[in-house]
């Protein structure tokens, strides 16, 4: 093991007691606050939008809304329908997100010591699956930024063939998350 598994373990190891000593709920609204929240929401909308888009009724009552402007040509151009379909369904996931978040919290953090117990082993979990998600970022800022600093940091992970981290740069979930979301943006805009 080098140096570089060294700091994981021990990022990883802090990482388990910071979320153990926080508790699930604490960590939950921690991270789903915020700018992180707002982004959450907006995942939501662009994931299920479209899929909501199409139910029948959902449907008709945006083309009921469209007809109240059906002379002006500019408002039918820009689709405003669908542009208020989008910030209420953003409303909507933003409000769902907090109201799930409180009850979940509330949950978590009830006085009984199963819950109590159950509060500290999510809370470490799911501290380590945000360093991993963190971890998995940042080797993909890495990649994406290429040329000497990619093959410096993979040269150096290459050193050693026993390395922790060495696999988790090669096979980063986040390289076909990142392509994923690229495609369905250009798919949009095509």
């Amino acid at each position: 093991m080098g140096f570089g598994d060294w700091i994981f373990l021990a990022v990883l190891v802090g990482l388990v007691a910071l979320g153990a000593m926080l508790g699930f709920g604490k960590v939950l609204k921690f991270i789903t606050g915020g700018i992180v929240g707002i982004l959450i929401s907006f995942i939501l909308c662009y994931c299920f939008g479209g899929l909501i888009l199409e139910l029948p009724f959902v449907h008709n009552m945006l083309a009921d809304l469209a007809a109240h402007w059906a002379g002006v040509d500019w408002l039918n151009a820009i689709h405003l329908e669908i542009i208020i379909y989008y910030i209420v369904l953003f409303l909507i996931t933003f409000v769902l997100r907090i109201i799930i978040v409180r009850i979940l919290k509330g949950i978590m953090e009830t006085d009984v010591i199963v819950m109590r117990v159950l509060n500290k082993v999510f809370g470490a979990v799911l501290m380590v699956f945000l360093g991993f998600l963190l971890m998995g970022l940042i080797f993909q800022i890495i990649g994406w930024i290429g040329g000497s600093t990619e093959w410096g940091f993979y040269r150096a992970l290459a050193l050693n063939a026993n390395a922790i981290v060495r696999p988790l740069y090669e096979w980063n979930p986040m390289k076909s998350l990142t392509q994923f979301v690229a495609y369905g943006f250009r798919f949009q805009i095509d």
